[in-house]
């Protein structure tokens, strides 16, 4: 499932604990800590940079700091600035590696988040807290560079406290292809687009069409993304009697949207093959083919081909789905009925 990640919440990161430090230190720190609760965030940074001017460069109470200013939009570059410093000044210190990773992947630079996690480095007498918060800094960055298996290996025996915890592990569930386990998951998150998208996604999985259409059917606005787009064209392709005329809108503007998504553009040639427009099916399969492609757009591709004629063509597709998947039985039977045409590859 693409685009489901998105961007990983920089407040996933906050780390608690406080080191050994002078007794008005730690009040400063826990006085911001407690007003921060209560949603007083300017009071929050204020002890937060009585906590930091104590302390020094305390990286706790220094990280508390850039995550408010950073909540200020006219404050992000100050808060960029002072995280810069820290980096530098401490480029291993566990709790500053997890913080400045999540940080560079809530700015969209997967890169930099991959950099700054590699220097961090855990010592034996680290606090559940850090180890954590960098365990989770990981799996978000696997996340980001699509590792799913990998960032599932590490998250599926993660405890999931609140809602939304379900529902970032069911996302990850979904893209690491344990359908069961995101089901299972989903049902305790929150109501939200997010989880309308995957339950539209682990519906289409069962063929459940209909409940597709149910799960989308609230989601309006910037909320529609050209995925969702595609799942309501699929939807329509599949209602008893097809709606065409849905799929052909829905599929239509996602591909404009997002004209090099996969599933987009296999659902857009869907619509073109029930609507008789075999050649542009034929071309847009033919393109998605070439930059890697499940069995469903090979077999789509062989019927496309069929429809204009080019049996060897078709067989070769069709032998290509089959071999994609094994168990499915309308890409096989295709192969073998031109096979007893003398027609195959």
């Amino acid at each position: 499932m693409t685009g489901l990640a998105g961007k990983t919440a920089l407040a996933a990161c906050v780390l608690v604990a406080v080191g050994c430090t002078s007794s008005r230190s730690i009040d400063a720190w826990r006085d911001g800590w407690v007003l921060e609760q209560k949603g007083e965030n300017t009071l929050a940074l204020r002890k937060y940079t009585d906590a930091t001017s104590r302390l020094g460069k305390y990286p706790g109470a220094m990280l508390n700091r850039v995550r408010l200013m950073a909540a200020v939009p006219e404050r992000r570059a100050d808060a960029q600035e002072l995280l810069d410093k820290l980096v530098k000044s401490e480029p291993s210190n566990p709790r500053v590696v997890a913080f400045a990773t999540m940080w560079a992947l809530w700015q969209g630079d997967v890169a930099l988040a991959r950099t700054r996690f590699a220097a961090g480095a855990l010592k034996p007498d680290d606090t559940e807290d850090v180890v954590s918060a960098l365990r989770q800094a990981e799996i978000a960055l696997l996340m980001a560079e699509k590792q799913w298996q990998a960032a599932w290996t590490k998250a599926k025996d993660a405890h999931a406290v609140t809602p939304q915890d379900h529902l970032r592990l069911a996302t990850l569930a979904w893209n690491a292809g344990d359908a069961a386990r995101a089901q299972e998951l989903i049902g305790a998150a929150q109501a939200c687009n997010e989880k309308a998208l995957l339950e539209a996604l682990l519906a289409a999985n069962r063929n459940a069409w209909p409940a597709v259409q149910q799960a989308l059917a609230p989601l309006e606005g910037d909320a529609v993304t050209p995925l969702i787009l595609a799942l309501r064209a699929q939807a329509a392709l599949h209602a008893t009697p097809p709606d065409l005329a849905a799929a052909l809108r829905d599929s239509g503007d996602a591909a404009r949207r997002d004209p090099a998504d996969p599933l987009v553009t296999e659902v857009w040639a869907e619509a073109q093959l029930v609507a008789k427009q075999p050649q542009l099916a034929r071309d847009l399969l033919a393109a998605l083919t070439v930059r890697g492609a499940g069995w469903s757009a090979w077999f789509n591709l062989g019927l496309a081909q069929l429809r204009l004629g080019d049996l060897s063509a078709a067989a070769q597709a069709f032998t290509v789905a089959a071999q994609r998947c094994p168990a499915c039985e309308a890409p096989a039977k295709n192969r073998d009925v031109l096979a007893k045409m003398g027609v195959g590859p």
